[in-house]
């Protein structure tokens, strides 16, 4: 299960379009926004950076999969979904406005990242594993981002908040599945909490680094796959070692117990044993490096 925006889309936003409704210019509109992002670690507050003109700005609160919520100029605003922010329907773009009247409409554009695509063809194709969308934006910007990707998604969910993601896992893990959340920000902590098994790419907010088993440490993807890999065939050589050591066991005890071995032949099998066992573990870290 994959969440989308910092996960397999980059950093890299670009603002297509603003409009305004309640400020003097567009540019001030983008003033305004980036003061509010300014300490925002969400993936799309990098669309803004550019424009800030380090005008004071005091973050109130962030709400996961709506908004912020931030006082600039003396006056509280709201920068986030249309609903969050103005009261109106939600369009998939990002609105700032009073909670009652918009001000600006910010049309982004986001990049997939560059391994997302390759990566899901490969946990899909070669590994066989039923792949999932869970974002807390849009259906225009999750739609658009399948389109880049061209892989085929079992389900694919939009404006899901942080409890709506986690609901999804849920039922998936009452279906029989075991699930594997691939996740970065803030709002993703609690469903990568509820995994049976959470990864959180290298750019990801501390908290939801804190929250996962796994830790990827390149920006690529790539470390998904290769991850996968080498869990499976390490318990593929821990079933042969298991088996190795009771197959060991059923037939030396019985000879040592009957006086057929002697102390010294004993030793040198519990030492030919250990190396057998030690030997095969070792393949993995040649799989590694190759």
């Amino acid at each position: 299960v994959f969440d989308k925006t910092g996960t397999l889309t980059g950093t890299s936003w670009r603002i297509r379009r603003v409009e305004t409704f309640g400020v003097r210019s567009s540019q001030e509109a983008l003033h305004i926004a980036a003061a509010m992002e300014r300490d925002s670690q969400h993936p799309l507050a990098a669309a803004f950076r550019a424009f800030d003109d380090h005008r004071p700005a005091t973050l109130r609160a962030q709400q996961p999969g709506r908004g912020i919520i931030a006082v600039v100029g003396g006056r509280e605003l709201r920068l986030g979904t249309a609903d969050f922010a103005s009261d109106l329907a939600d369009d998939g773009a990002v609105w700032l406005g009073d909670g009652r009247a918009a001000l600006a409409r910010f049309d982004l554009a986001e990049q997939v990242e560059a391994s997302a695509g390759p990566v899901l063809r490969d946990l899909q194709e070669g590994l066989r594993l039923q792949l999932h969308l869970l974002s807390g934006d849009g259906s225009v910007a999750v739609a658009r981002c399948m389109d880049s990707l061209g892989v085929d998604f079992a389900t694919a969910a939009a404006r899901l908040l942080p409890e709506g993601k986690l609901a999804r896992v849920r039922e998936l893990q009452s279906r029989g599945h075991c699930v594997a959340m691939i996740g970065d920000g803030i709002n993703d902590a609690p469903v990568l909490a509820g995994a049976d098994v959470s990864i959180a790419v290298a750019r990801g907010a501390p908290l939801a680094q804190r929250s996962a088993d796994v830790v990827l440490l390149q920006p690529s993807l790539q470390g998904i796959s290769a991850a996968i890999r080498t869990a499976r065939q390490a318990r593929r050589i821990m079933q042969q070692n298991v088996a190795w050591a009771a197959g060991y066991n059923l037939l030396a005890l019985p000879l040592a117990a009957t006086g057929h071995v002697v102390p010294w032949m004993a030793a040198l099998a519990m030492v030919a044993s250990s190396l057998t066992v030690t030997l095969n573990a070792l393949r993995l870290t040649r799989a590694a490096g190759s």
